[in-house]
């Protein structure tokens, strides 16, 4: 019997599968929105720092920079949102895990810069949020509603005219 696709049954707890999702999805979140936001300052002959990723009231719409760092943030949400998919695979865990790389951005914020008291800060953050999660809830169920495909039926090879 060969199989193609892929069963999603009851799930086993397996922590080092889990760990290493959590590290790969926070390493692509933060490789993503530096690389969006270095190449929009390399274009705009902006300052390049990664510093301001961890500042809060740099994310502003009164300031260019701030403009990049919030449409980063949103393109980074959608690339995320594709990574879901092929990272985490399940839709029932989507919310987790992007919740989980955006409480650890919170937490490198603080940590830098103490706690964003900035409200613009919060509303950049949480629509880059619910876009992850939403769109990579229905990707990863657009991915695990597909048929499975049990078996594959033998070719039968049948004698042509010619032979018989």
């Amino acid at each position: 019997m060969m199989a193609e696709g892929r069963f999603f049954g009851a799930d086993q707890f397996n922590p080092r599968l889990i760990t290493t999702q959590i590290i790969v999805m926070q390493s692509s979140f933060w490789f993503c929105l530096g690389a969006a936001v270095a190449f929009a300052d390399w274009l705009l002959s902006e300052e390049q720092s990664a510093a301001q990723l961890f500042q809060p009231e740099a994310y502003t719409w009164n300031t260019r920079r701030g403009l990049i760092l919030a449409l980063a943030l949103w393109f980074t949400s959608l690339v995320m949102a594709v990574e879901l998919r092929f990272v985490v695979q399940r839709a029932k865990k989507c919310l987790d895990f992007v919740t989980t790389y955006h409480l650890f951005h919170l937490l490198a914020t603080f940590l830098a810069e103490g706690f964003p008291a900035n409200m613009e800060w919060w509303i950049i953050q949480l629509p880059a949020l619910f876009v992850a999660v939403l769109l990579g809830e229905y990707l990863c169920m657009q991915a695990e509603t597909q048929d499975i495909k049990l078996y594959k039926k033998p070719k039968v090879s049948r004698p042509s005219f010619d032979e018989i």
